[in-house]
């Protein structure tokens, strides 16, 4: 498992817009191979600053996607007054993390100067981390190595390495320690042997990294050791890994259901688009966000020409499949940010944001002239349909903006049907 973490800062205190943003849109990440999952973390110490955490299945899929056309595509639809945090490197953890910078980064995490990264590193529990001095002085460490290598209350003295290695690579990494060079170490892992008070080995395999004067101590358990209680432990923990795995399964069954009921409550069946309600809700939420950053956005009705006449010389199935053809033409001309719907009977909407009139206007051509090439069986009458296309005006409710497109529509069917018209007062 990699994860990927990139820091962002918001300007013009649009802090809960821009995390909602993040949350909420259209994420072409998911589509791509081995990608896991994505968290947006707030650093509490600063509200403007954002950590965004993908969950690769490997480094060769993240560094795939990173270098795709998608991932330049999923920068364009950032969110205005959001930008690459500059001062932050990127940092890809892995079995180990390569950049000196994003070192220095995880370092300042494991000592809860960058608060977002020190949560989420400071709860690791399957790879511990200890930031150690020169003489071997534990500085700090997360949940895993506060487990692994447990603090002495009964002394006033804080431990340092050297009070639990048992034996093995203590020379080897007393001589890397006191290293004065600031290279990454790369001269392999370390497997060091160390006793859990009660003289019981624990065989770990660690990494050394530099950063300035310390040195980040990064590794796992090899080995565990054997005792009554770690075999009771380790019964106790497969049982409950039995029941969190039912319990996961479950809930992943329980929530593909929800998911499946909530997208036909947003479809049309006989479409496959999108239905009036999810239009409404697209329609208020893409105005608002206009209204927040003064983006462009276009909407296109469409209804079919003379679709009675269909129905009534060649039969509703005839007329279904017209539809579910025309449907397809609009899903087709569609991005995977735009919202095709069927607005009610013969009629179609296109929601394009981002897009001017002047964009909207061509995409109508196109629908117009592709429909004007279905052929459905049973229905030797040629179809084409009528369009009419509105900008959104500044401090126009979706109503108003949706009323005004419909009144192009009225107009292209009033001038001869099998056109486009614009409405009034929408340039550009």
């Amino acid at each position: 498992m990699v994860t990927a973490i990139s820091r962002f800062r918001v300007r013009n205190g649009l802090d809960e817009e821009v995390r909602q943003a993040f949350l909420n849109r259209p994420r072409l990440v998911e589509k791509a191979p081995g990608f896991c999952g994505l968290d947006v973390l707030t650093d509490a110490s600063d509200p403007s600053v954002f950590l965004l955490l993908t969950r690769w299945t490997d480094e060769a899929s993240f560094r795939t996607w990173h270098g795709s056309e998608a991932h330049r595509q999923s920068h364009e639809l950032m969110p205005k007054g959001l930008k690459l945090d500059s001062t932050f490197t990127s940092l890809t953890v892995a079995n180990g993390v390569e950049h000196p910078a994003g070192i220095q980064n995880l370092t300042d995490a494991l000592e809860g100067r960058t608060m977002a990264i020190s949560q989420w590193l400071m709860e690791a529990d399957a790879v511990f981390a200890l930031l150690l001095g020169p003489d071997g002085a534990i500085r700090a460490r997360n949940r895993a190595g506060y487990r692994i290598f447990p603090p002495d209350l009964a002394k006033s003295v804080a431990l340092s390495i050297w009070d639990y290695l048992a034996c093995s690579d203590d020379q080897i990494l007393r001589q890397r320690l006191s290293d004065a060079g600031t290279q990454q170490d790369r001269d392999g892992w370390l497997l060091l042997n160390l006793s859990d008070g009660q003289q019981t080995p624990i065989t770990l395999e660690a990494g050394l990294v530099r950063c300035g004067k310390a040195t980040l101590l990064l590794g796992t358990e090899k080995t565990e050791y054997n005792s009554r209680y770690r075999t009771e432990i380790s019964a106790l923990t497969n049982d409950l890994s039995v029941m969190v795995r039912e319990s996961a399964r479950k809930n992943r069954e329980l929530e593909e259901a929800n998911e499946t009921i909530e997208k036909l409550a947003r479809t049309d069946a006989l479409t496959g688009l999108a239905n009036r309600r999810a239009l409404q809700e697209a329609l208020q939420r893409e105005v608002a966000r206009g209204e927040r950053l003064g983006e462009r956005l276009s909407v296109i009705i469409a209804d079919l020409d003379h679709f009675k006449s269909i129905n009534d010389q060649y039969g509703h199935p005839a007329g279904d499949k017209v539809l579910a053809r025309a449907a397809a033409v609009l899903g087709n001309q569609s991005r995977p940010y735009d919202l095709a719907a069927r607005y009610g009977g013969e009629e179609f909407v296109l929601l394009l944001p981002g897009t001017s009139t002047g964009d909207a206007i061509a995409i109508s051509e196109r629908i117009r002239k592709e429909v004007a090439k279905i052929e459905v069986p049973g229905c030797p009458k040629q179809i084409t349909v009528s369009l009419g296309v509105a900008g959104w005006l500044k401090g126009e409710t979706p109503e108003e903006f949706v009323a005004r497109a419909d009144a192009a529509l009225y107009s292209a069917k009033s001038k001869g049907r099998n056109r486009v018209e614009s409405a009034p007062g929408t340039t550009g």
